[in-house]
Formats: C-alpha cells, structure tokens, sequence
C-alpha cells in the first residue's frame, strides 16, 4: 500500500519573529548598559556554567553584542562552547541573533534539505534559543568581576 505525501513548505511567520526579537530586547537591553560601562560581563549561572557578554559594536541605533556561554569544569576534546553575537535595534527596539556557532547571515528560512544542513526556521530557533538563555540568565545569573 502506498501513500501519496504531500511536502509542506515551511511558512516564515515575521510576526512571530518581531515578538520574539521584541522580548530579547527587553531583556537583554539592562545587560548591555552595564556591560556599555565595564566593556564586559561574565554571568556565572549555578556552579558549573558562566556567560561572558562583551559588547562588539556601539553606535548611536544599533549594539552588537556576543553572548558566549563558559563552562566552568574541563570540556572533552573538540567541544565548543556556544556562541551568539546579537544585535540590537534601539529604535525598533529589537533584539537579533546575526552569527551562531560562526554562521553568519542566517536567513529566514531554508530549504530542506540543504548542503549545510540547516533546519526550515533556524532564524526563529537561533532567536528562541536567546530568549531561553536570558530567561535563564534572568532567573539565576549573578554578575560576576572580570
């Protein structure tokens, strides 16, 4: 028996996104003034795990920070740590993953498959997963002195 399987094309829903991107800025934004005046931050969350925020770029409608998660025990060999540079729009006030993991310019949506291997709506996992660190940071981070 056989069934006929009709391929669904991932529909970008940009309303979704701005929500989202909306929220990360919200959120992000009082890390980035304190950062702004220190130039860098590390955020120990728990005994095992910190996050360094360094601001890359300022300018007067826009911030570019990276967002770098640390362990703090030894890694096995060949693991990297992950790595997010965000940017954000003060006069939208939005917040954007631009790189992940060195993947610069993600786009909207992909399809699938592709060469890299990259999912439908990596844009809104990439800014999901932001939103989930920052809840997190949010929740139990403490700053710590660099």
């Amino acid at each position: 028996m056989t069934t006929d399987v009709k391929l669904r094309r991932y529909k970008f829903d940009l309303a979704a996104l701005q929500r989202l991107a909306a929220i990360n800025y919200a959120a992000l934004r009082p890390l980035v003034e304190s950062v702004k005046q220190s130039g860098s931050q590390v955020i120990k969350v728990g005994h095992q795990l910190r996050f360094a925020l360094t601001v890359l770029e300022a300018a007067p409608y826009t911030t570019e920070v990276r967002i770098e998660q640390q362990a703090l025990v030894q890694q096995l060999p060949g693991l990297r740590e992950t790595q997010l540079d965000v940017r954000l729009y003060h006069d939208a006030q939005l917040a954007e993953v631009i790189r992940s993991q060195g993947v610069a310019r993600i786009q909207a949506s992909y399809d699938v498959p592709n060469p890299k291997m990259h999912h439908a709506d990596e844009k809104h996992q990439v800014n999901y997963f932001l939103q989930e660190w920052l809840q997190l940071i949010r929740e139990r981070g403490h700053l710590q002195e660099i």
